[in-house]
């Protein structure tokens, strides 16, 4: 949720030659619909398993990639399992302000926060960040993205896979 994680991720993979994915991409490719749509069609918890059973999909099928997943993702249903059995985990830690700057500018994209006001944007981030960070600390590895250039963190991605 704002940490750069497609931006990092598209770095990493041309770095190292590796094939990127977006795992909401693959969602709109594999419904012919946005996030946005989906989320208003089906509500959340079925965008959810939905999104459970494209990851399933896609982790059985490919190798040698760079994946980025939406923020909520290793929070539900068994993702977290999944990603961990079939690949490395790495959890891009920002400051709530830096999230707050980069998702106020990112607001209507984005369907959890079309809506939200400036102070309830803050808020959502500070109760996000509280619930997800159980599921985020699981990741292999954390990278605190702060003060760090995209090829900063590239770099340091490098060094510890």
């Amino acid at each position: 949720m704002g940490s750069g994680k497609t931006t990092i991720g598209k770095k990493l993979a041309n770095n190292l030659n590796h094939k990127f994915y977006d795992l909401d991409k693959k969602i709109i490719k594999y419904t012919k619909k946005s996030i946005s749509e989906l989320f208003e069609i089906y509500g959340e918890k079925k965008f959810r398993k939905l999104e459970f059973n494209i990851l399933n999909l896609f982790l059985k099928k490919k190798k040698s990639y760079i994946l980025s997943v939406g923020g909520g993702t290793p929070c539900y249903k068994h993702n977290m399992f999944l990603m961990k059995k079939n690949s490395k985990i790495i959890y891009l830690n920002a400051e709530i302000n830096t999230l707050f700057i980069r998702l106020l500018k990112q607001k209507e994209n984005r369907p959890l926060i079309s809506k939200l006001s400036n102070n309830d944007l803050y808020n959502f981030i500070c109760d996000s960040l509280s619930k997800r960070f159980f599921f985020y600390k699981k990741a292999d590895y954390t990278i605190y993205i702060e003060n760090k250039s995209f090829l900063d963190i590239v770099k340091e991605i490098k060094n510890i896979i």
